[in-house]
């Protein structure tokens, strides 16, 4: 029996040549065993890639170390060189030299300047005679120490650091895509809400920064599919119409009707798929950025805001012309004087006999009050709202202020109230004569205790005929009259009876008495300017105190020798005309009060007929259809009054008119300069119906969420194929094309001579692969070789037998499946069987094939 050669053997020169002669009958291209028959096939050696060791280390010159691709290895003969190991030289051609190994004496005189893709060749045993390389299980050879050598977490850092080198274009793309993405978001964002300018050159950026984010995820996908193009041939032997689908899938949509290259292929298909689906994020994500009417809101300060204060009237001498730009400033009131041709008199302090007092409302306040009593709104100023807001905007601003107001409450209410006892309250009608029990259908009593015009005889001008001394309450404000008010309220939605005969009448009226009275009312009140019309609220009312803090006493007359028989207590708070600043405020208020209160008082007769005898059916506190008031009639009363004293603010030569921001100086008729001043400016908020930009967040995000999320996809399947593929990139120029189909097997196939690169049917329907390809040796077997040599770059292992040497050239590329798998397991062994998710697989070629 044939003595097994030892370790020692195949480290001596002198015995490695026997050692190869005795296996020279070894014939790897012999029939392909049944990889998948349940018996098994003859144990092959199993097939190494040694790692390259560095020159340096081994006291040589510095090399380059070449990367892992499409590499075909040349053969030569170690023998001539013992103490040398020659290895495969794989540069990114993966072209195979036939240069014979050169010494490092040879080396060393070149200055170590051949290609990288000549052989290299490295030491076999140190000078001691231990082996620098032992077979590792990481495929290839160990060095010194043995497999313990290789401590994992450094194999990991390198792998990793290895595939960051690799794929950093891929990541690189992907991290660009999702930037390009996250400012394709934020610029939106900043525009969101913001006038609609420039439209065209916005979108255009917008679709600039979707087409880069669209096109860096899918260059980033179509890197990872082709690292999966290189994967999957490597492990599928597919016909050759099916690699053309694979390699111009990305290019050509047709490719993907082939249905092997869909049912072998899916995840390199799913890949194409995607990258065709990848353009409608371009589509898509501009979409997201319209254009719509919005309102835009602002805090800002506008312009020409005024408000009121009757407190300016204090310093009012109608003797004194005051003018504002040119304006003549009016007061709520008109007065007479005890004195005649009193125009001299401007700085003479009031006395006994000398003092203004009240006559009457101006004509400019009648004009007011009864434009808004009769539309039933607050008149506003002309052009307010291009003066306070601005050409183009709306706006609305609060306004607090003191000014008149009736504060109301209810005293009865029912079908039949106590007559009697509402007498004793001070109710100056009979309330019987309201409907249901009585025909009417309103009653108002205002003028009771009202100042009386005509206090003494008097001459042109106004002073007393008398001479003085003059009565003591010569125009005296001795009390505000009450607003009493008695009406009918429908109790029941629809028409009220007609008269006392129509059904219903006991039953859908009830009477209703309240009574209000005047007070200095603390008012915030919120303006809205919207295009040209004003609308007005009042937020909030807080009533103060009366206008005048005195009960009216009725049936006693006074007796004081003027004409006013009014009696009030206490007469200590009778407003004189003396006094004469907080007379001239009460002036104005009662000036205000008069002209509510004369619209008001009446009454309306309802049975029989209707009969009217009141201003209040001009106003809209009663319906004109039904002629019964209002069915909610006290709040509305009090509204009634706060529009007319809101529009005042109509005619701002009214002196009580002041800036909103200084409300102690009168306003006036203001041009644009005064109304321009930033001083008079007041906080508002404006608002404006206007093109803007809407940035649909949601939309935007869903399509570029599943395009990052495919994109990722790719990554890690492009990440899992650099690592089959030992961390270095594959493409598919026509290089590396052609240095993988450079096996002689393919000359064997029926081609035709066509000028125009057509391919014969039959060739297209060959089932090729992706593999080691062995060229026949010196004796016309690739599993000898002469002189005892060996296959670069292949160290082959087996238990209980010699290492297997493979002679001739070795070729990575495409071949013929029956040549391939000769190859395979002449060269491999037996291989693996790859799982269906072995596209996820982070394993090297080698270590699956090993």
């Amino acid at each position: 029996m044939q003595r097994q050669p030892s370790r020692e053997d195949y480290y001596n020169p002198h015995t490695r040549q026997q050692i190869a002669e005795d296996h020279i009958g070894y014939n790897p291209i012999a029939a392909t065993p049944d990889i998948d028959s349940p018996v098994s096939p003859p144990q092959r050696s199993r097939v190494s890639f040694a790692p390259l060791r560095s020159p340096a280390q081994d006291g040589l010159a510095p090399d380059t170390p070449s990367s892992v691709g499409l590499g075909i290895g040349s053969i030569d003969h170690g023998s001539q060189f013992p103490s040398y190991y020659p290895v495969v030289s794989r540069d990114s051609f993966q072209q195979d030299s036939d240069s014979r190994p050169i010494t490092p004496s040879v080396q060393q005189a070149n200055n170590w300047s051949k290609s990288t893709i000549a052989p290299r060749e490295y030491p076999l045993d140190a000078p001691n005679g231990t082996p620098y390389y032992y077979p590792s299980p990481y495929g290839g050879l160990s060095p010194p120490g043995g497999p313990g050598n290789y401590p994992s977490a450094r194999l990991a850092d390198s792998n990793a650091w290895k595939m960051v080198q690799g794929g950093w274009t891929m990541y690189s793309l992907f991290l660009l895509g999702f930037a390009c993405a996250v400012g394709h978001h934020v610029f939106y964002d900043s525009l969101d809400g913001k006038p609609a300018d420039d439209q065209i050159r916005m979108m255009r950026f917008g679709g600039l920064l979707s087409y880069a984010a669209k096109a860096s995820l899918v260059a980033a996908v179509v890197f990872a599919y082709r690292q999966q193009i290189w994967v999957t041939v490597i492990n599928k032997v597919l016909r050759l119409r099916t690699i053309d689908s694979l390699f111009a899938a990305v290019d050509e949509p047709l490719a993907l009707w082939n249905w092997e290259f869909v049912r072998k292929a899916y995840f390199a298909a799913g890949l194409a798929v995607l990258a065709w689906l990848f353009p409608l994020t371009v589509i898509l994500t501009p979409a997201t950025l319209t254009v719509a009417p919005l309102t835009e809101v602002r805090e800002d300060r506008c312009h020409g805001v005024r408000t009121l204060n009757f407190d300016l009237e204090k310093d009012k001498d109608w003797r004194r012309v005051d003018r504002i730009n040119g304006y003549r400033g009016i007061s709520l009131s008109l007065v007479n004087s005890t004195v005649q041709q009193s125009m001299g008199l401007v700085d003479t302090p009031f006395n006994d006999t000398f003092f203004d007092y009240w006559t009457g409302s101006s004509a400019q306040v009648e004009l007011v009050s009864s434009q808004s009593a009769l539309t039933g709104t607050v008149i506003p100023r002309r052009d307010v709202a291009l003066e306070a807001c601005g050409a183009g905007w709306d706006c609305s601003y609060d306004v607090s202020f003191m000014a008149p107001g009736y504060k109301c409450s209810e005293l009865a209410r029912g079908q039949k109230l106590d007559w009697d006892g509402l007498r004793r309250q001070g109710v100056p009608f009979d309330a019987g004569e309201l409907a249901p029990h009585g025909n009417l259908s309103y009653i108002a009593e205002t003028n009771v205790g009202e100042y009386f015009n005509e206090q003494v005889e008097v001459i042109a001008g106004g002073a007393p005929v008398m001479k003085p001394p003059y009565p003591k309450h010569l125009g005296a404000f001795r009390t505000e009259p009450v607003l009493w008010v008695g009406y009918s309220a429908l109790v029941r939605p629809g028409r009220p009876p007609e008269n006392r005969d129509a059904p219903g009448w006991d039953t859908d009226l009830e009477s209703v008495v309240f009574r209000c009275e005047h007070y200095v009312t603390n008012y915030t009140v919120r303006f809205n300017h919207t295009f040209s019309e004003q609308i007005t609220a009042v937020l909030s009312r807080d009533y103060v105190h009366p206008v005048i803090n005195t009960t009216f006493v009725p049936g006693k007359n006074a007796n004081d020798g003027t004409k006013d028989n009014t009696t009030a207590v206490p007469t200590s708070n009778y407003v004189l005309p003396v006094d004469f600043e907080t007379y001239r405020v009460t002036a104005a208020y009662h000036s205000l009060g008069k002209r509510m209160r004369s619209f008001i008082n009446g009454l309306i007769r309802f049975s029989p007929y209707v009969q009217i005898e009141t201003q209040a059916s001009s106003t809209s506190l009663i319906d004109f259809e039904t002629y019964l008031p209002s069915a909610n009639l006290m709040a509305d009363m009090q509204r009634f009054y706060e529009n007319i004293t809101l529009s005042l603010l109509s005619n701002p030569q009214f002196v009580v008119v002041a800036w909103a921001a200084r409300p102690d100086q009168r306003s006036g008729i203001a041009n644009d300069n005064v109304t321009a001043d930033p001083a008079l400016s007041y906080p508002c908020t404006k608002t404006r119906v206007a093109n803007a930009y809407v940035y649909n967040r949601r939309d935007l995000w869903v399509a570029y969420a599943a395009a990052i999320s495919v994109a990722l996809f790719a990554v890690v399947l492009g990440s899992a194929a650099l690592s089959q593929n030992n961390f270095h990139v594959r493409d598919v120029h026509v290089s590396s094309i052609v240095a993988a189909t450079r096996a002689p097997c393919l000359e064997d196939l029926p081609w035709k001579a066509s000028k125009w690169g057509e391919v014969p049917r039959e060739i297209l329907e060959t089932r090729l692969g992706y593999g080691v390809v062995s060229e026949s040796g010196p004796n016309g077997t690739p599993a000898a070789v002469a002189s005892g040599g060996v296959v670069s770059g292949m160290w082959m292992t087996g238990v209980g037998s010699p290492p297997a040497v493979v002679g001739g050239k070795v070729y990575y590329g495409f071949a013929p499946r029956e040549v391939l798998e000769r190859t395979r397991v002449a060269t491999l062994g037996q291989g693996k069987k790859r799982n269906r998710m072995s596209a996820f697989s982070f394993r090297t070629w080698e270590q699956t094939h090993g």
